[in-house]
């Protein structure tokens, strides 16, 4: 009875809940109905209310997005995408600062407010006209013309910032999720879009478990991104593809800038992907445009073996002067034992270690010992994630659709999955967005596949190579919005994408 007469007087309660969903809307007159007339809210419960009719009713008005795990080039993209299609649709638009852990601090802004101050000024005259109070507070002003969506996709880095922080198991005892949902009711959140890797996967499954459990109405969608390209459930994640070129520009750089003395050298490159070598493997792209480098490539999927490193890389020494090899923080012995001691390492709040880095040291220490030769151990390190000079086009604009589907999923209702990509086709390249169900994704491991590393360990195949070619290009991919489906045009077999260099002298 006592909902039936907070709906009845639904009409006559403050009329900036006609803003809100008819769910939510519908709770928020209950509960002020029952306070102005000193009724115990805890005589009844608004989750009791009938789920299809709120289903029904229920229309995504606002969503908040979150970046999180370390940046790449393509993630800013993701978020242009997403504020694209949620301007496009009348969704105001939250973001988190610094992830989930900033957003537990009170750290949000009003993206809607910054990317289109236009919009909100129009609105601000209505609502006075109708009498209305202003009942969201503007964080940055209304005059913010540098902040644009064009701007954003060529932006490096997390715009919103980032966080690597673990959320406990779903419990019961755990108040932790309740005041996520506080803080998400009382903004009238109906979506969360999370944008990152692995880590950031575990969050969104145990967001979206929690609101399954307690029937609440907030949908939690993951949008992909790692340089890494280790996530399972998509064919490769927005942010790889770019760190790729970079890697593959930048071997073939190297490996000129090694042989201009004509003298023995050793050059070894290291890579990030942690326990995945999809980085390194990228590497081999140099070696099509004419280039002898690199000469060996370590991936964390093969055990390291010193002894043939070694003898093989003496055994090049015998007709060439210069050496380069490129070897991924995560390679360790047969034993899963790290190159370097790193006993005294410190674990992130994942389980990784805070810092994989430091084999390309180890092997120059090991090559010194061994050659009379120049010997260069280089880490990459963050230039391998910010490069936005060398980022691939087609990274781009596939981490800019997959935002916006991102927004068409919360919209549909959906939760508890990340939008990915299925690949159909290497030549010419075609890839069409799925939804993925979030538990077949999250705290798992995609490895570089056994049929894309040589017999030796030591290089990769063909089959690597295909799948490679089409992610690191500049070329500009075709999106039909109909089937969902990307397909190159000037993708070939025989172009990876990499800029052109002049034959070197014979």
């Amino acid at each position: 009875m006592t909902i039936l007469i907070a709906i009845a007087s639904f009409k006559s309660l403050d009329i900036k809940l006609l803003k809100l969903d008819y769910l939510t809307a519908l709770k928020r007159a209950c509960i002020k109905f029952t306070q102005a007339n000193g009724i115990q809210t805890q005589t009844f419960s608004v989750l009791s209310i009938d789920r299809n009719i709120g289903s029904y009713m229920r229309k995504i008005r606002k969503i908040l997005i979150g970046q999180s795990g370390g940046p790449t080039v393509a993630i800013n993209s993701s978020l242009a995408g997403i504020i694209t299609r949620a301007h496009e649709e009348g969704v105001e638009i939250y973001g988190m600062q610094n992830g989930i852990e900033g957003f537990l601090n009170g750290r949000y802004t009003n993206l809607t407010n910054l990317f289109f101050p236009q919009k909100i000024q129009q609105e601000r005259a209505a609502d006075e006209k109708c009498g209305v109070e202003q009942h969201v507070a503007d964080q940055h002003g209304a005059d913010q013309p540098k902040h644009t969506v064009e701007l954003l996709v060529k932006t490096p880095s997390s715009f919103l910032g980032s966080c690597r922080y673990k959320l406990p198991e779903v419990t019961e005892e755990t108040p932790i999720y309740q005041d996520i949902e506080c803080r998400l009711t009382s903004l009238g959140i109906d979506g969360v879009l999370y944008i990152g890797g692995n880590d950031s996967m575990d969050t969104v499954d145990k967001l979206s478990t929690y609101f399954e459990q307690h029937n609440d109405d907030i949908s939690v969608i993951g949008i992909p991104k790692t340089i890494d390209n280790d996530l399972e459930g998509t064919d490769h994640a927005p942010g790889f593809g770019s760190s790729a070129r970079y890697i593959a520009t930048i071997v073939r750089e190297l490996a000129r800038d090694s042989e201009v003395y004509g003298k023995p050298n050793i050059t070894i490159v290291e890579t990030m992907g942690r326990d995945a070598g999809w980085l390194g493997a990228a590497s081999a792209l140099a070696r099509e445009k004419n280039e002898e480098a690199p000469d060996f490539i370590l991936l964390p999927e093969v055990a390291y073996d010193e002894e043939r490193l070694l003898r093989k890389t003496a055994e090049l020494f015998e007709h060439k002067n210069s050496v380069v090899i490129v070897i991924s923080e995560g390679v360790r012995r047969p034993d899963g034992s790290t190159l370097l001691d790193k006993s005294h390492m410190k674990m992130d709040a994942f389980g990784h270690l805070a810092d994989q880095s430091g084999n390309a040291l180890y092997l120059a220490e090991l090559f010194q010992k061994h050659f009379d030769a120049k010997i260069r151990g280089i880490n990459l390190n963050s230039l391998q994630r910010c490069a936005m000079h060398s980022s691939s086009k087609t990274d781009l604009s596939e981490a800019f659709e997959l935002g916006k589907a991102g927004v068409d999923a919360l919209l549909a209702h959906k939760t508890g999955c990340m939008i990915g990509l299925q690949r159909l086709s290497d030549v010419p390249y075609q890839a069409e967005i799925r939804c993925i169900p979030i538990s077949e994704i999250a705290n798992r491991v995609k490895s570089v596949p056994a049929d894309m590393i040589s017999e030796d360990g030591l290089w990769v195949t063909e089959k690597a190579l295909a799948y490679l070619r089409p992610l690191v290009s500049n070329e500009e991919l075709t999106f039909d919005t109909d089937t969902r489906r990307f397909v190159s045009s000037n993708i070939s077999a025989d172009d990876n994408g990499l800029p052109p260099f002049i034959p070197k002298l014979g």
